[in-house]
């Protein structure tokens, strides 16, 4: 998969915003290691206090590197979705706000779990790291074993609100 292919044909997508003209010439991608924990980072290379100075004044935001997971090669969905939402980082929206996470989705829609082998690691990764490794509800004492990332909004048995 050509990353610089799928970067040309995504920037153009990119909404409207404080960095958003300087994208084509600032941006450069970059392989994250192996063993990195994320799916993709932004770095602006001359610094917070410098970014927060240029995005308030509209100026050139510098260079800008985004670095994504050598594995994203092998999921060609996860890889556009990754890619957008760090070019909306790249473009100004520095919070993962609504605004962000819809503008991903409208672009590149996410990848369902099941859908994502790298995604079902991680997850699993992430439980095994935990402290709580069950939930359990307060009402009728039922215990089940932790398999997602959020805590559920009701109880599995008695359907009340944990």
């Amino acid at each position: 998969m050509d990353v610089e292919a799928v970067l040309s044909e995504l920037l153009p997508q990119i909404p409207e915003n404080v960095f958003s003209r300087w994208l084509y010439d600032r941006v450069s991608l970059t392989w994250l290691e192996e063993d990195d924990d994320r799916l993709g980072m932004t770095r602006f290379e001359d610094g917070n206090v410098e970014l927060v100075r240029r995005r308030r004044l509209g100026l050139d935001p510098g260079p800008i590197t985004i670095g994504l997971h050598p594995r994203l090669v092998e999921e060609p969905d996860l890889l556009r979705h990754t890619l957008v939402h760090e070019l909306l980082h790249a473009s100004g929206v520095l919070n993962h706000s609504k605004e962000l996470h819809d503008a991903v989705e409208e672009i590149a829609p996410g990848v369902a779990i099941s859908d994502s082998p790298m995604l079902q690691e991680k997850r699993d990764e992430y439980l095994d790291s935990v402290k709580v490794k069950s939930w359990s509800c307060k009402h009728c004492g039922y215990e089940w074993k932790r398999s997602t990332v959020r805590k559920p909004v009701r109880c599995h048995k008695c359907a009340r609100p944990l």
